[in-house]
């Protein structure tokens, strides 16, 4: 159920079908290769989000956009939301969402970049008493084995083989292949490979300056489709756990009863 699609009659059912589950798909606006569209991330995951929920009731938030990318500013058609209103607005849209009594919220990422952001949201929200549970969840689970099966490149991260075929099977229209170049892949760089154990602010431009990741050439709508699939499968069994679960409201209720003395 997307929430866009639902009229005023009809939302308050949603919210009981969806037993209080909403997904919020957390993606960015940034260069995706010279063939990939700028809203890869977003749509693919928006695509995803749908899917699983038609399979397992939930209410599926509109695109969401604002997550963290500092690191495609080096190229052009990228929004960059600062620091802090990453945080105060998805902050304000939980509260928003909890408020019209979607209790569980699934932080979908569909973004590499989300990888520390999100976690640190639902960390920090440990200590603010919110009324609603926030889960993480990365958008890219996929069997290993599976996944080792459908694709024929080792390296993936970015415009590569994986979310080529997975955009080439949901929006064929929007990819151009025609614009690669046919004799080139992204290989790390790995200018940075002498420090393995630490973190630095330029980490992924040390690897890949060009923002891409993999060899996107080999890519199919059919391997798009079979990965689509099993995502599909996985988030659904997934939301279903969540739908279940008592323990981390509960626990999160005690914590905060704890340190508030409530």
């Amino acid at each position: 159920m997307r929430w866009e699609h639902l009229t005023g009659g009809t939302f308050e059912q949603a919210v009981r079908d969806a037993q209080g589950v909403c997904i919020i798909p957390v993606g960015v606006i940034e260069y995706h290769g010279p063939h990939l569209p700028l809203g890869t991330d977003m749509m693919a995951c928006q695509e995803l989000a749908c899917a699983a929920a038609e399979r397992e009731a939930a209410i599926v938030f509109p695109p969401y956009y604002f997550g963290v990318n500092t690191e495609t500013k080096h190229y052009p058609g990228g929004i960059v939301i600062k620091d802090r209103l990453l945080f105060e607005l998805l902050e304000n849209v939980c509260e928003e969402v909890s408020r019209n009594g979607l209790k569980k919220i699934v932080l979908l990422s569909g973004h590499g970049g989300n990888r520390f952001f999100l976690p640190l949201f639902v960390q920090l929200a440990l200590d603010k008493g919110r009324d609603y549970t926030p889960y993480y969840v990365s958008g890219y689970q996929v069997d290993p084995e599976f996944f080792r099966k459908i694709v024929e490149t080792e390296l993936h991260g970015h415009a590569c083989e994986c979310e080529t075929s997975v955009m080439l099977y949901h929006f064929p229209q929007l990819v151009r292949m025609d614009l690669l170049d046919k004799e080139r892949s992204w290989p790390p760089h790995g200018r940075l490979s002498h420090l393995p154990d630490v973190y630095t602010p330029a980490d992924w431009y040390a690897n890949y300056p060009e923002h891409c990741a993999g060899d996107p050439r080999p890519a199919t709508a059919e391997k798009g489709k079979a990965l689509f699939e099993t995502r599909v499968m996985a988030l659904a069994r997934l939301l279903g756990e969540i739908k279940k679960d008592a323990a981390a409201p509960r626990i999160y209720a005690e914590f905060g009863e704890r340190i508030y003395r409530r």
